[in-house]
């Protein structure tokens, strides 16, 4: 919902800018169709008018600029609209597959802490916990590489706690914790791997966005806090 506004905010303040443009020069700038008396209506709604059909580059007609500054500004209005369409479906096509991936990060991480899966990385085959570590640093790398292209990512929170990355990541902080004390070489790499991911993207979190905290646990604290919840690293829940 806040893309739509800051996009309709946008459209909203560009017709006005251009309306003042073209409204020092109504009606005497413009010629009208046949038909249309110029004297009938207000000259800064006709401003308006002219400003939002150029901007959305329907082109009616019924109003045409004759002034040379103003023909000379219009299509540069329309270019601007275009460019705006443009720009503002390019944003939505590329926003919510990086929200989805956030998204499926969190509900994966939720999976695991409900499976225990902390508690039996010694228990299960070391192949298939590193494919599982790794798969989860591979998730978190996309994620700062996401942030970097697009940091106002930083300041989408959902409206669901059960889908927020936020209030999710303190178990990948103990995945990776509870792998670099196995006894097993192959789950330690993976524990290495997940660990630098997690430090790599809290350190750029920190540098760039109004957080601070200097262990990567403290980061994501402050992150989930900015973000309205409260991270904390809960028990592990019983079969």
């Amino acid at each position: 919902m806040s893309m739509v506004l800051v996009i309709a905010l946008w459209a909203i303040l560009q017709v006005l800018g251009w309306a003042l443009i073209y409204y020092p020069h109504m009606p005497e700038g413009f010629t009208y169709s046949p038909g249309l008396d110029p004297s009938k209506y207000n000259d800064f709604a006709e401003a308006l008018y002219v400003s939002l059909v150029t901007l959305t580059t329907l082109g009616y007609g019924d109003v045409v600029a004759a002034d040379k500054w103003v023909r000379l500004f219009s299509p540069a209005e329309a270019l601007i609209g275009f460019s705006l369409l443009t720009a503002a479906l390019s944003w939505f096509s590329q926003m919510y597959p990086i929200q989805a991936r956030r998204r499926t990060l969190a509900l994966k991480l939720r999976a695991l802490e409900d499976a225990r899966y902390a508690s039996c990385l010694d228990e299960l085959e070391a192949a298939t916990v590193s494919r599982s570590l790794d798969s989860l640093a591979e998730d978190f790398i996309r994620i700062r590489i996401d942030l970097t292209q697009n940091a106002e990512l930083y300041y989408f929170r959902e409206s669901d706690p059960q889908i927020s990355l936020a209030t999710s990541v303190h178990y990948a902080l103990e995945l990776s914790s509870t792998a670099l004390r196995s006894s097993r070489t192959d789950v330690q790499r993976s524990g290495i791997l997940l660990s630098s991911a997690l430090d790599r993207l809290g350190a750029y979190m920190r540098d760039n966005f109004p957080i601070s905290g200097k262990s990567t646990k403290e980061i994501f604290e402050a992150v989930s806090t900015d973000h309205g919840y409260t991270l904390h690293s809960s028990p592990e829940k019983p079969f």
